[in-house]
């Protein structure tokens, strides 16, 4: 997945400055400099941020949906998710953005596209969204954009609402507002009222982790959204964990989805992989599969990093992109190239090294997972899109004889 050097430039130095004074206005911080403090830090910040990770980086097990609750103090609690995890999401969510429009993917020309976060929190996948629109080639003037954000924590949802307002300023110099709906999650309930819009695109950060409903359970309950709340040629965005047990948990949603979009042909799966071949990760138990995106740290989550002993240089994350369009996925990505030569396209789904002249990775394409070798000047990454690949060998081990183009 590449990410604009415009977008790690902004996170690096634009975004500090900006959620300072933000969380000082909303009386988090009592002033600018207390994110320069180690002893602010040390006393106010790490403690919640190490809870937190302990949380978040589980093995096994629920979240519980109440841990808000759950501190001491919870204004510091949330303060240290709203400065050192929100940013990091906000990102994760930028990055599938701009791997959206790498790919050729434009959104239809409207006068007013619905779009809809979903358990929303601090509204980070919106911020992720309006950050990426910022330095894309071809954005979207945010004035097109009407929102809404959906969360069962009142505060948070607040919070979001604010947040975004900010954010949309320092960004586009125009305040965006956001429809705030407070909703408890009931998981006996769809996940939207019969009376509630469609949208054009629906964002989801970090939701199944928390509910562990089970993928074909939660297919269903997406699927029946997809019909009735996302327009046509909507798009909805999943983004979860990278943890073992969460990525393989996604890897299940997106199988389930696609026994039903084969049989209603009403949506389908665009990313990260390339069509609806049977996922190879999958297909080992001890396998998963993420993405992993770097990035320019804000000084103060780098600070919090050396502080905690903790690394967010690169960010890793599962994610699902599902489109509500009848196009085949050659006009919907163009940047692929043509339906003819759907086969031989490839993605990286790990970091390659070095063995001797070549370089080794696993690939994933039509057929599925395969470790391949291949004789390249350039260094090559996971997410790496290659097209016109002629691969020979066996199941084990094959190389890369030819590549057209590289994306």
């Amino acid at each position: 997945m590449k990410v604009s050097l415009e977008l790690t430039d902004w996170f690096r130095d634009s975004f500090e400055p900006l959620i300072a004074d933000f969380a000082a206005r909303q009386s988090l911080l009592t002033d600018l400099e207390e994110l320069r403090s180690p002893r602010f830090i040390a006393r106010s910040i790490l403690p919640h941020v190490q809870k937190l990770s302990q949380l978040f980086n589980r093995q096994e097990g629920e979240v519980d949906q109440h841990y808000w609750k759950q501190s001491s103090n919870p204004q510091n609690f949330k303060l240290a998710y709203f400065l050192y995890f929100m940013p990091c999401n906000a990102f994760r969510m930028a990055s599938i953005f701009g791997e959206l429009d790498r790919l050729g993917y434009r959104f239809p020309q409207k006068s007013k596209l619905k779009v809809l976060e979903y358990g929303a929190g601090p509204a980070s996948g919106a911020a992720g969204f309006l950050a990426a629109q910022k330095f894309l080639p071809d954005p979207i003037h945010p004035s097109v954009w009407d929102w809404a954000l959906l969360e069962q924590n009142k505060s948070m949802l607040e919070l979001g609402g604010e947040w975004m307002s900010a954010l949309s300023t320092d960004l586009y110099g125009q305040s965006l507002s956001a429809r705030t709906f407070h909703r408890k999650w009931n998981p006996e309930q769809p996940l939207l009222p019969t009376t509630a819009p469609k949208f054009d695109l629906w964002l989801m950060s970090y939701f199944l982790n928390e509910i562990q409903i089970p993928p074909p359970q939660m297919a269903a309950r997406l699927s029946d959204a997809i019909d009735k709340h996302l327009e046509d040629q909507g798009l909805m965005v999943l983004v979860e964990p990278a943890l073992k047990v969460e990525s393989r948990r996604i890897l299940e949603l997106r199988a389930e989805l696609i026994k039903i979009a084969e049989t209603k042909k009403s949506f389908k799966v665009l990313l990260p992989c390339l069509g609806h071949q049977t996922c190879g990760a999958l297909a080992a138990p001890q396998d998963w599969c993420h993405e992993e995106v770097t990035w320019w740290r804000p000084g103060y989550i780098k600070k919090i990093d050396e502080m905690a002993s903790l690394d967010r240089k690169t960010l890793p994350f599962s994610y699902l992109v599902i489109s509500k369009d009848p196009r085949p996925r050659a006009e919907i990505l163009p940047q692929l190239g043509s339906p003819s030569d759907w086969e031989s396209r490839q993605r990286l789904v790990s970091p390659s090294h070095y063995e001797g002249r070549d370089q080794e990775f696993f690939l994933c394409g039509e057929n599925g997972k395969v470790r391949a070798r291949l004789q390249m000047e350039e260094k090559l990454e996971r997410g790496d899109v290659l097209l016109g690949v002629e691969l020979r060998g066996d199941k084990n081990a094959k190389r890369v004889e030819r590549i057209s183009r590289k994306l």
